[in-house]
């Protein structure tokens, strides 16, 4: 048996039928053109040897029930037929109805008592395609280890196929802040390695204290200074999956031009998609949304390794001026970066961690919705590929990362740039949220009115 980590058991205990933890990423690839007719077929047997790839794929839970002691034992009981799905959709191959059936599949939690992982592949997609909903729960791999196991698979040439020869180590984990949800699974560890760095904190949030009480509304925000939105109220098992791809260059482009990062122009077209939606629900609170999102504060001539912390800032969902939000957003961030890459990368990293400490005990009692919002949405943008990738020969199209929301924190956007693109997907409860599906076109809606914006600068 191999102990879990008390992280990794944590994200067992917070699990609800509600609150599913599973990570998950939908690709869509384009048939080769020489493809027989049962490569899908083919496909699907392969997927099912990826236990052979993976240690992690080829153990289960030693009690599903009883955590108290949680292991992984190996799974001798392994079928295959368990974790990989085959099936088609209904002519004509609507991406409507793709994203209806890979919602259901993401709404519901996986099977203890199995491997926890399922690969669905889905043909019928029009414009020979199909598409592969991969999703694995976090107690296994984290969402950044998950995305490196799908990138194994991805191949640089249509020539190169999966081989059962390679060996791969386990995934890494990432337990230095990559995600929100980390400082749910091990607080107490959390809270004593933030001790040394308290001096450094403590300067950190008097200062961020200091232009809370002046009224500043262009810098890094407080947790719990969150206006309440109905984003951040209590979810029930229903899930709504929003997807849209923007142009990677003509983003680029309007990031060089307001003299930002492609993330500041992200956030902000997050922040004039959500005005829009707030707006037509009579729901826009007078405050701006705020963000929580990581972020890496290694700067040009560091050494090697990472230095990653959050950033709590507004969506800027005030702010009607699409240009003018877009400054706002560049100034924001590039103080608030320039505050946390004053202080040592271990106060930089787990700051947060820090701070969100109440979350976590709201969020375990199941009183999270309580008090005022931490924040009001999570936002992550994951750096993907710049060349084409295959899978088995088959082009992959778009890759869409699918996260997790809980309760008080029921909206999450990531981003993956895949080649020229940039790929949004948008997790929500549509419960209380009505016209959400919608959110898609509001987004490429908000991009077009920045980059008109942009030209009349």
């Amino acid at each position: 048996m191999q102990k879990l980590s008390s992280q990794d058991a944590g994200f067992l205990k917070i699990e609800s039928a509600h609150c599913p933890f599973h990570v998950a990423g939908l690709m869509i690839l384009k048939l080769p053109a020489n493809a027989p007719g049962n490569f899908l077929r083919q496909l699907a047997n392969k997927c099912g040897r990826l236990n052979e790839l993976w240690p992690e794929f080829s153990r289960k839970l030693h009690d599903p029930v009883d955590l108290s002691a949680a292991a992984w034992v190996p799974a001798d009981d392994y079928r295959p037929e368990h974790h990989v799905l085959h099936y088609s959709l209904p002519a004509p191959g609507r991406m409507e109805d793709l994203l209806s059936l890979v919602t259901r599949a993401h709404e519901r939690p996986l099977n203890r008592s199995r491997p926890l992982w399922e690969i669905h592949i889905i043909e019928g997609l029009s414009g020979d395609k199909f598409a592969l909903y991969c999703k694995v729960h976090h107690a296994l791999v984290d969402g950044v280890g998950a995305m490196k196991m799908l990138q194994t698979l991805l191949r640089s040439s249509p020539d190169e196929r999966i081989d059962y020869g390679d060996s791969h180590p386990p995934i890494e984990r990432h337990d230095s802040g990559h995600s929100l949800l980390h400082g749910l699974g091990d607080l107490g560890r959390g809270l004593q390695k933030q001790y040394k760095a308290l001096p450094e904190l403590s300067r950190l949030l008097a200062h961020m204290g200091v232009d809370a009480l002046q009224g500043k509304q262009d810098v890094m925000r407080l947790p719990f200074t969150a206006p309440r939105s109905i984003f951040n109220t209590e979810l029930d098992s229903t899930r709504a999956i929003m997807v849209c791809d923007l142009p990677l260059g003509t983003v680029r482009k309007i990031a060089r031009q307001a003299g930002g990062s492609i993330n500041d122009v992200l956030l902000a077209v997050c922040g004039g998609a959500l005005r829009q939606y707030l707006l037509s629900q009579d729901a826009l609170p007078k405050a701006s949304l705020v963000a929580g999102m990581p972020v890496s504060l290694k700067s040009a001539g560091e050494g090697a390794g990472n230095k990653l912390s959050y950033i709590i800032a507004p969506f800027f969902t005030d702010e009607r001026d699409d240009w003018r939000r877009l400054k706002r957003v560049i100034k924001v961030t590039r103080g608030a970066k320039q505050e946390l890459g004053k202080v040592s990368t271990t106060a930089a990293e787990d700051y947060y961690a820090l701070l969100m400490a109440p979350t976590v005990l709201l969020t375990i009692t199941g009183n999270a919705t309580l008090v005022r919002p931490a924040i009001n949405a999570i936002f992550s943008n994951v750096p993907g590929s710049r060349e084409k990738l295959y899978l088995e020969g088959a082009e992959l199209q778009v890759l869409y990362p699918l996260s997790i929301v809980t309760d008080a924190m029921g909206l999450n956007i990531t981003v993956v740039s895949h080649a020229n693109k940039l790929c949004f997907a948008m997790i929500s409860c549509p419960t209380g949220l009505p016209g959400i599906a919608n959110l898609d076109k509001l987004f490429k809606e908000s991009f077009r009115a920045l980059r008109d914006a942009a030209r009349d600068v």
